[in-house]
């Protein structure tokens, strides 16, 4: 079985940290992640940049960069 979070740019907050973990239900260096960072040109003050640095690890609110096993883009 497959499980999502999806969440709006990363993570927030601890509270939404702590939800991954559990849904994971193993540390987030034994886990998978793929990110979709097309989202992020919708906008209407968007750039190529926030995708770049969601991606890259380099985002306020980081989602990449959490000591993943691996990353993938879609």
């Amino acid at each position: 079985m497959m499980k999502l979070l999806l969440t709006d740019s990363g993570i927030k907050n601890a509270s939404i940290q702590g939800a991954l973990v559990d849904l994971l239900g193993k540390p987030i260096a034994e886990s998978s992640a793929l990110c979709i960072p097309t989202a992020g040109y919708g906008g209407p003050g968007a750039d190529p940049g926030g995708p770049w640095r969601f991606i890259s690890g380099r985002s306020a609110l980081p989602m990449t960069g959490l000591g993943w096993k691996s990353v993938g883009v879609l």
